[in-house]
Parts: structure tokens; C-alpha cells; sequence
């Protein structure tokens, strides 16, 4: 992805809201899951999440050009407003995410970066490992990817 005005906060607030979307629409499946190999509570934090991210997004300025708003207001909706152990590492990772596009903009080795940073937060906090059945197990393959992606890529 490269820095330019079609891919500001605009763009970053409706991957928000589609990842919201996604939350609602996963939730059962999300929480079945999730009761087969921890406590059941993963489909409706994570929409309590996005509902919260939600309703940050909706205060921000519809002027706001900067693409790492939405993600800085994601990312205090999950520490701030959601429990459980997803709130906080979500929130992890969104903070990572807010603070590489706003320092390079929104680019494929921005996201790289907050990806990496975000699962290296998460397993510091988290104390997890691939192949513990985590945000871990999705986010490292993620990272690698995003890593490996040629620079300039859409």
C-alpha cells in the first residue's frame, strides 16, 4: 500500500468498521470455538470490542485526514472498555498498527511493522507461543507475509 490521500483515515475507519462487521458475523462461530478450548468468552468480546471501537470512530472528525486515528480509537475502545484476555492484546496490536502508519503512513512495511510489533507486545504480555492455540498462532504467519511483501505492493 502506498501513502496517498485515496488510502487516509478514510480508508483506515472502513477497515475498521469492516473488521466490526466481520466480529458480528463470526461471533457464534467465534465463541464455540473458543468453548472448546478456553472459557467461551472470545465471540462476544470481540464484538463488545468493536462495538466500542465503533462508537470511537464515530466521534472523530470527519475532516481527520490522519490515517492512524481510527486505529489509536480501536485501539483505546479494546484496552480501555473490553475484558477478558482479547481486549487488551487486541488493543496491543491495533496500538502497534496506529503507531507505524503514523510514523511512515499507511504502507505495506508500516503494517509489517505494527503486525510484528503488535505480536511481539502480545507475546511479551501474553506469554504465548505459536502453536498455543492464540491470537499468536494467526498473527505470526500474518507478520511474515506482510514482511515478505515487496515494497510498493497495493
Amino acid at each position: 500500500m502506498t501513502t496517498s490521500t485515496s488510502h487516509d483515515a478514510t480508508a483506515t475507519d472502513g477497515w475498521m468498521r469492516r473488521f466490526a462487521e466481520s466480529a458480528h458475523a463470526t461471533e457464534t462461530r467465534l465463541t464455540a470455538l473458543d468453548q472448546r478450548v478456553g472459557d467461551g468468552d472470545f465471540g462476544t468480546n470481540l464484538t463488545a470490542g468493536a462495538d466500542a471501537a465503533l462508537r470511537r470512530l464515530d466521534q472523530l472528525s470527519d475532516g481527520d485526514t490522519d490515517p492512524a486515528a481510527p486505529l489509536e480509537a480501536a485501539a483505546t475502545a479494546f484496552l480501555d472498555e473490553v475484558g477478558g484476555t482479547s481486549g487488551p492484546l487486541f488493543g496491543l496490536l491495533l496500538q502497534s498498527l496506529a503507531a507505524a502508519v503514523a510514523g511512515s503512513g499507511p504502507t505495506t512495511a508500516a503494517y509489517a511493522e505494527g503486525v510484528t510489533d503488535g505480536l511481539a507486545a502480545i507475546r511479551r504480555v501474553g506469554d504465548a507461543a505459536p502453536g498455543d492455540k492464540t491470537l499468536v498462532d494467526a498473527l505470526t504467519p500474518a507478520a511474515e507475509v506482510l514482511r515478505a511483501t515487496p515494497a510498493g505492493t497495493p
